[in-house]
């Protein structure tokens, strides 16, 4: 499918990818940074690291399951999306809330010059691939975070190891009310579609998932 060309469409935008990681657990670290800090402190580090009430947070290593979901969505994005107009990232780019910083799998945003910046504050759309040590930090409290950032239309958490997928989005009403729902959409198969409906984009689960079910 060709990328779409226009910036944004009626109505709201749907959500897409995530992160997976391996059964090892997050380890918060005994550092304290403010939040312009800790991301030049970060920029000279190796390895996977969040800010949370200025504690730094060591994130663990993912799986090859993780690596692969969440290039494929990214793919599957890009492909879909005009690069003038959207850009994606997957894992590397630093999303700012309030004073935390967290990095989620994917992450798109409107395109600038700002080729420099270490971080966002206005996605459009943020995704998270599942592991064990992830189920609670994904659905609850990374959720909470990222459903609070005034510019979001959608937050996708993806399974690394089935066809699956859980979409919050934003309603496409006129009413002014267009809050995130309580509970997020269910997608599960390899034909099931996502379809981000503020960028004007729908993939089949089976783009996603081909290699990790069909080499199961």
């Amino acid at each position: 499918m060709p990328f779409n060309k226009g910036r944004i469409c009626r109505p709201a935008a749907t959500l897409l990818v995530s992160r997976t990681r391996s059964a090892a657990m997050n380890t918060r670290l005994d550092l304290k940074f403010e939040k312009h800090a800790f991301l030049h402190w970060v920029e000279a580090r190796e390895g996977r690291f969040e800010l949370k009430g200025n504690r730094v947070i060591m994130m663990a290593g993912g799986t090859k399951g993780h690596a692969f979901i969440t290039q494929e969505i990214a793919y599957a994005l890009r492909r879909r999306l005009n690069p003038a107009v959207w850009r994606v990232t997957a894992a590397d780019l630093a999303v700012a809330i309030g004073e935390d910083i967290r990095y989620p799998d994917i992450v798109v945003e409107a395109a600038s010059s700002e080729w420099s910046a270490l971080s966002t504050d206005a996605p459009v759309f943020l995704a998270e691939v599942l592991s064990p040590s992830s189920l609670a930090l994904d659905f609850r409290e990374k959720a909470a975070e990222y459903m609070s950032l005034p510019s979001l239309e959608a937050y996708l958490v993806a399974a690394q190891d089935e066809a699956r997928m859980w979409l919050w989005q934003r309603p496409a009403t006129g009413n002014g009310d267009r809050a995130f729902p309580a509970r997020p959409q269910e997608l599960e198969g390899m034909d099931a579609i996502f379809a981000l409906s503020a960028l004007c984009v729908e993939a089949p689960l089976s783009e996603i998932y081909a290699g990790i079910v069909k080499a199961r």
